[in-house]
């Protein structure tokens, strides 16, 4: 667990985990000249029935608040130092609104320089904090006076530090890891080292980790939690991590370490956020901020979902576009302050960290945000398979989205009965199975209608089926729930698409009566066929249009085509067929002569016919003769 320090400049922060820890945290040389905070510092303290705890002691002047918020992220208790001479001073409210802003669930204040001022001055004080928490969720936070000089309430200081952190619920690490980096650093003999506050999940040694933004991946050669050598560290953890594969100068305070299944960072993202009580007017849509999130921080621009911005101390829906991808998932926290980086302008939590620009404030957007901001488990989960309808999520797309691990979230849809589960790709996929079931609907509507304008058609080619209904979704999701259609029954594919069972080309009554004729004409009869142009002229009709015509008929199962201008008459190709299955019964290879035997036509035509064969996969070349394909399969009729 970890506790952070709040106040402003000279309350005697450092000074008191100092005396809690006997850990100096002013470790610059201008830290010490100036006698005030600049950078993070950090210590660790043992508590009874706690054990060690991380503290993080913050800056307190206001040109460094941008430190603060970075050393905020992660605390599960704050002690919020107020000395008793001066009381509430401008960075007491500014950190305490940060504080409240990031949902610190605990405080402890300790009322520091007791030794300077007499026991009525100490009540004031006391007073002014109790009516300035009176109204926040810290309203019942202990206050205890104490003296960092000369040692005075540190014991009741430290006993209600425990009480507090005993009242915090302990962290979840079954998520995946992710350590904002605070600190980089390089130990001769060791490497590169980084620190931070452990935001989620556990690292070992030798994993490897992904660093957001930019990707790269590193191996964890070693670490160390609260300055103690260990073989893992967990979530609410302040560690060390010795990584291999990078050097320091690859690495910076903002970036954070992640579990490798998180492969996205931030751009875009909508979000809850809650002006500070402080602002003296309501911000306008496009405004330029500041937006610190665990230890990074990006200028950007703010844009309002909802038709009103909300006043000082309201709560709206918002999108937060970022000039720099930041490292967010869902639920995070962050502060926005000015675009001069001079003030506290609010704060809130992350509902979607991927979102889009374009129709950013479409209702039915709004209207999964604002199931997002449940922050139910099952109630998030349903609301984006629901928003992805047939579309639906390959698992690790879905597990990213809702900040948990893949197998967490298999586990949830492993006991729903409401799942559709396909593997695309090699890799699982999922949706709800009403979203499936409902695009079947219009699929079989829209084949339907294609067909009744289009009745020479044998089927809908699955590309016009494709581009008709939905046309955004991914091909591979568009093969899974045609082939989901097919095997429902009512629908069936063959070569040209997908039609109703049993459905056959609709042709008018002259086009039937062509059709009769064309068929009369090339039946073999012991002869050959003719061949296109002179099929042509025994109709009378241009040769480009029966050749069209044809190629429909061939569609509808009538007639085969063997070769450019050369049809046969199904019936013909039908019986040819059962002629050579028998020879290859009977000897187990078929050569062309006993082919041209069986029945009764030129040697041309009859290597046409097995060449026909050959390609359908129900013969197999081997020599000069034929024999059975392997796998030979029935020629798909249509």
């Amino acid at each position: 667990m970890i506790i952070g320090t709040a106040g402003h400049i000279d309350h005697g922060k450092t000074a008191l985990v100092q005396r809690l820890t006997g850990i100096d945290t002013d470790r610059l040389p201008e830290e010490k000249r100036r006698g005030m905070t600049i950078e993070l510092g950090f210590a660790h303290l043992d508590l009874p029935g706690i054990g060690q705890v991380g503290v993080v002691d913050v800056p307190g002047h206001e040109r460094f608040v941008r430190n603060m918020v970075a050393g905020a992220t992660g605390i599960d208790v704050v002690l919020l130092v107020v000395a008793a001479d001066d009381g509430v001073m401008p960075q007491t409210l500014e950190h305490l609104d940060i504080v409240l802003l990031l949902g610190i669930p605990r405080a402890v204040v300790a009322l520091n320089k007791t030794d300077l001022v007499d026991e009525a001055r100490v009540r004031a004080v006391a007073d002014d904090i109790r009516a300035l928490l009176r109204a926040t969720p810290l309203g019942d936070s202990a206050i205890v006076p104490v003296s960092a000089h000369s040692g005075t309430g540190l014991e009741t200081l430290r006993a209600a530090l425990v009480d507090a952190l005993g009242e915090v619920q302990a962290r979840r690490t079954d998520g995946f890891f992710r350590l904002p980096i605070d600190r980089v650093f390089t130990m001769p003999g060791h490497g590169t080292v980084v620190t931070g506050t452990v935001a989620g999940g556990e690292v070992k040694k030798d994993d490897r980790l992904r660093i957001l933004p930019d990707g790269r991946e590193v191996r964890v050669r070693g670490m160390q939690a609260h300055n103690r050598p260990a073989e893992r560290v967990t979530a609410g953890s302040r560690c060390a991590l010795n990584l291999a594969g990078i050097e320091k100068e690859g690495l910076a305070r903002g970036m954070m370490l992640v579990d490798t299944r998180v492969t996205r960072a931030s751009h875009t993202a909508d979000v809850l956020l809650t002006l500070s009580r402080h602002v003296a007017r309501s911000l306008k849509s496009h405004q330029r901020v500041h937006i610190h999130a665990g230890t990074a921080e990006s200028l950007g621009r703010l844009l309002w979902l909802e038709e009103r911005a909300p006043g000082p101390g309201g709560t709206a829906l918002a999108q937060l576009r970022l000039d720099q991808p930041s490292p967010l998932l869902y639920g995070d926290r962050f502060i926005v302050r000015s675009g001069e980086a001079l003030h506290t302008l609010g704060g809130g939590i992350v509902l979607d960290p991927f979102t889009h620009r374009r129709g950013a404030r479409r209702p039915e957007r709004r209207a999964l945000l604002v199931r997002l901001t449940n922050f139910d488990a099952e109630e998030t989960l349903q609301a984006w398979l629901a928003a992805r309808g047939v579309a639906g999520w390959f698992i690790s797309e879905l597990a990213e989205q809702l900040a948990e691990t893949p197998e967490r979230l298999a586990g949830r849809l492993a006991a729903r009965a409401d799942i559709l589960r396909e593997t695309s790709d090699g890799a699982p996929w999922v949706a709800l199975a009403a979203s499936a079931d409902a695009l079947a609907v219009l699929l079989r509507t829209a084949i339907g209608d294609y067909l009744a304008a289009h009745p020479r058609m044998t089927a809908m080619p699955l590309a016009t089926l494709h581009s008709t209904v939905c046309p955004r979704l991914d091909a591979s999701v568009f093969k899974l729930v045609t082939t989901r259609l097919v095997a429902g029954g009512e629908v069936e594919q063959v070569a040209d698409g997908l039609r109703p069972r049993g459905y056959r080309q609709q042709l008018s009554a002259a086009e039937e009566k062509l059709a009769e004729k064309i068929e009369g004409l090339l039946l073999a009869r012991g002869g050959t066929p003719p061949k296109l142009e002179a099929l042509a002229k025994m109709l009378g009709q241009p040769a480009a249009r029966i050749e069209r015509f044809l190629g429909e008929l061939a569609r509808a199962g009538r007639v085969v085509k063997l070769a450019s201008g050369i049809y046969l008459t199904q019936g013909d190709f039908d019986d040819w067929r059962r002629h050579a299955e028998r020879i290859l019964r009977e000897k187990r290879t078929l050569t062309l002569g006993e082919f041209r035997t069986a029945i009764g036509v030129g040697r041309e035509l009859a290597l046409l016919v097995l060449e026909h064969f050959d390609r359908q996969a129900i013969t197999r070349r081997q020599g000069d003769a034929r024999v059975a394909a392997t796998r030979a399969q029935p020629e798909a009729r249509v």
